[in-house]
């Protein structure tokens, strides 16, 4: 499974997860309505959630426009207005060249007016920088122009400097920088700073702005221009689109130019306007009755009607002492809740409550800034605001508890400063500790923690027994590379009897941002390291490591406190993530989904992601090569007739399982390094040398040779090498060194393969785990892919977002450079 399926199955459930509430997906059950009141599992509430800010969709002027329209030209007209449009057309462009003074373009909706605007007006040789909040719908359209090769990246939301800096380390390599961002964002309420941005584009000629301005539109501004235009002339290079449907109160959107020429090109060349449908009668009627209205001094009264209440809410929230991300000059407000699972609580709560609001959550907002989104609109009276926001500030410290979420957790997520006069809860893992009689252990190194408690929890999961990870911390610390410092912590967290219900080891160390990537990717970055070792990397925490695979992290789910364990097992990788000053928290490894722990794990702000497959030899219960053969399928007997057993007997194999000295490890580090450079499928740093030597400290480490008999290679010297842990059940080969001169002739590689399957049968083991990456050689000897799965949670978290947009780039990048 690919890591796109995997994001989208995230959002997936998470939406699943709402609709299961009972919060999402829902349908008005009255007939009919107006004002501000809906009935919603079959009782009346206020709704806080219309983006028709001025409620002007039950104007009989609008109401009258669309009937007459429909008495006029029917219910539809079908016809591509590339050929032919009605003249209501025709009136509503000459309307809104008044509003805006500008070249305009109407649209049927604000997403086929960016997909008609940004592949025509971005050419191969610009470049995009977005803001991490830009809209679903600008993101969308900008899609189909990576394909083409436009490089896109990602900065921080409504950090004009970030802007700055990549318009200085972009200009010299693009024809135009893009800068796109909204006008009002639509979850947290805040605004662009158009002002700054309008100075950067004076000053950097290369520079472009497109602003998507749909919750601006009518609520500001002279004639309801907006918020981007509302005390501003067009800016000469500003593309910007607006929507219709939103306090305007009809549907469709406009797009507003600088100049005829950009208008016309995309009038004539954006595909939508050459394929899609028009606006219909009904709702072109609509939208010229606004626009007349727009147009006269009545639009100012019904704004300041709305901002009289947008005022007045910024004071309740205040009073109140909720925690608001922004003090929006719009209507948009967003309390900030930080994980899902009490975002999810909260819109449950306030809907009893009889209050309809939204569920701000990812993907619109980052994994760990939830929270509860509402509007206010010209239809609220100020008793009903207040009445809302007081039920919010009394429900939400009993959501909190019930989450085990903190208001000091709630500020940090959004870095926002605690009020002074607010008093700090206790922390989660205290109050679960406390009611539960759990317990949590924590220890900076292996020889630290009860051996036996070790291996009764980790043995058999992989090559992290105790004396595994013994080896590991004296093979990662002390080095000169900073990539092969690895600081490790060990965590376990104990019932009231001193039993282990949740355990595991979590390093951190830096990583390379294009681990997973493409191979050709990662190619093209390893030619930027050449000049910084450390180009496109992070600092992570992990729960294993980078030289162990298997599922890391012990989960006893016959306690029935397992999943408030695993909270407080979170809680202290979220305090080693900030104490180590890493970026993410991955947890892994996971060989399938467990809905339970998938849940808890998503409510809890991780994203799960696909891992490159693993692949498994389960089965080891056949006598002798002739049982082996007969155990695999057809094709793979073919592959072994034709591969193996013709190759079989012109290897030497050899097990080594005492230090063999330093010029043998130095052959074996050269073979290694010949298989690093060559798969790039999952690359990470090169492993120190001294690891190679330090495993024979730990009896449970051997190496299996294959050389080449006399007559088939040029010396006796190993031309493939692979380092096996034999611990517990299970063999692991973990490291491969490979001499690809003769593996074409000789099929070195599956021969190998095939050694490891009997080696692991001659031990007694009961499976073979054969690791990542090459899972169709793998197939060949009897081994099953089996699809891994990780978690992800960042510190800051627009790394998750931007890393995509890193990967998406570094081919591009690379070339550029």
């Amino acid at each position: 499974m690919g890591k796109s399926a995997s994001f989208y199955e995230t959002i997936d459930q998470i939406i699943t997860h709402g609709v299961q509430k009972d919060i999402l997906h829902l349908y008005n059950e009255e007939h009919s309505f107006s004002g501000n009141y809906m009935v919603l599992h079959g009782k009346r509430v206020v709704n806080f959630g219309s983006c028709s800010y001025l409620g002007l969709e039950f104007d009989e002027r609008l109401k009258d426009g669309a009937k007459e329209a429909i008495d006029r030209y029917g219910t539809q007209f079908s016809a591509s207005r590339a050929y032919v449009s009605l003249k209501l057309y025709q009136d509503l462009e000459e309307a809104f060249l008044q509003i805006f003074g500008q070249p305009i373009v109407i649209v049927p909706t604000t997403t086929l007016g960016h997909l008609s605007n940004l592949p025509v007006l971005v050419q191969d040789e610009d470049a995009i920088i977005m803001d991490h909040q830009l809209h679903n719908s600008v993101q969308s359209a900008v899609t189909p122009l990576k394909a083409r090769g436009v490089y896109t990246e990602l900065v921080r939301h409504n950090r004009i400097d970030q802007v700055e800096d990549k318009v200085k380390e972009l200009r010299s390599k693009y024809r135009k920088i893009w800068f796109m961002a909204d006008g009002v964002y639509s979850m947290f309420g805040d605004n662009c700073p158009v002002d700054d941005l309008y100075a950067l584009m004076d000053r950097y000629p290369e520079l472009h702005a497109y602003l998507d301005d749909a919750h601006g539109m009518s609520v500001h501004g002279k004639h309801g221009r907006g918020f981007v235009l509302r005390d501003r002339v067009m800016h000469p290079k500003l593309i910007m689109a607006t929507s219709l449907a939103k306090a305007f109160a009809t549907g469709g959107a406009v797009m507003v130019y600088p100049d005829t020429d950009q208008m016309q090109k995309v009038r004539n060349c954006g595909a939508p306007l050459l394929s899609s449908g028009p606006m219909q009668p009904a709702v072109l009627g609509a939208a010229l009755a606004c626009a007349r209205i727009h147009l006269t001094d009545e639009i100012y009264s019904l704004q300041a009607d709305l901002h009289e209440r947008i005022r007045f809410t910024n004071l309740m929230l205040k009073k109140y002492k909720l925690p608001a991300v922004s003090q929006p000059e719009g209507a948009v407000f967003f309390v900030g809740v930080s994980l899902p699972k009490l975002a999810y609580n909260m819109v449950a709560r306030m809907l009893d409550c009889g209050f309809y609001v939204n569920l701000g959550i990812f993907p619109t907002v980052p994994m760990k800034q939830a929270g509860v989104r509402f509007t206010i609109t010209r239809l609220h009276s100020f008793a009903q605001i207040e009445e809302m926001i007081a039920i919010m500030a009394r429900e939400l410290p009993k959501a909190m508890k019930e989450e085990g979420i903190t208001l000091a957790e709630i500020y940090k997520a959004f870095k926002m400063q605690m009020p002074e006069e607010a008093e700090l809860d206790k922390s989660v893992d205290t109050m679960l500790a406390q009611s539960l009689s759990l317990s949590l252990s924590h220890y900076r190194a292996i020889a630290e923690v009860d051996r036996a408690e070790w291996d009764a929890m980790m043995t058999d999961r992989g090559t992290f027994d105790w004396a595994g990870m013994h080896t590991l911390e004296t093979s990662f610390t002390h080095n000169d590379l900073a990539a092969n410092n690895w600081i490790f912590d060990y965590v376990i967290v104990r019932d009231q009897t001193g039993k282990p219900v949740v355990g595991s080891f979590l390093t951190t160390g830096l990583w390379k941002d294009d681990m997973l990537s493409p191979a050709a990717v990662s190619r093209h970055v390893e030619t930027l390291r050449q000049k910084d070792p450390y180009y496109l990397t992070s600092t992570v925490t992990a729960v294993g490591s980078l030289l162990t695979e298997g599922e890391h992290l012990f989960v006893d789910k016959t306690s029935p406190y397992w999943k408030e364990a695993l909270l407080m097992f979170i809680e202290k990788a979220y305090a080693v993530q900030e104490q180590h000053k890493a970026g993410n928290v991955v947890i892994r490894d996971f060989h399938s989904i467990d809905q339970e722990l998938d849940t808890l794990m998503v409510d809890n702000g991780f994203v799960r992601i696909a891992m490159p497959e693993t692949s498994i030899v389960a089965d080891l219960s056949w006598e002798g090569k002739d049982g082996y053969y007969n155990s695999l399928s057809q094709r793979s007997r073919q592959h072994y007739r034709e591969d193996v057993r013709k190759h079989e007997s012109k290897f030497d194999v050899t097990v080594v399982t005492e230090y063999p000295g330093d010029a043998v490890i130095d052959q074996w580090y050269g073979l290694y390094q010949h298989v690093k450079t060559h798969s790039l499928e999952l690359n990470t740093f090169d492993l120190p040398k001294k690891w190679f030597a330090r495993i024979f400290d730990n009896p449970d480490w051997e190496v299996l040779t294959l050389s080449l008999k006399p007559g088939f290679g040029e010396d006796d010297r190993p031309v493939c090498m692979v380092i096996n842990y034999k611990g517990g059940n299970i063999y692991s080969p973990m490291v491969i060194g490979l001499d690809y001169t003769h593996n074409k002739d000789y099929k070195i590689y599956r021969q190998a393969l095939y050694q490891l399957v009997l080696r692991a049968k001659d031990l007694g083991k009961k499976k073979v785990c054969l690791g990542f990456a090459a899972a169709t050689e793998k197939r060949k000897v009897g081994a099953e892919p089996v699809q891994a799965y990780a978690y992800i949670h960042s510190r800051d978290t627009f790394n998750m977002e931007v890393l995509a947009s890193l990967k998406e780039n570094t081919v591009l990048y690379a070339r550029q450079s």
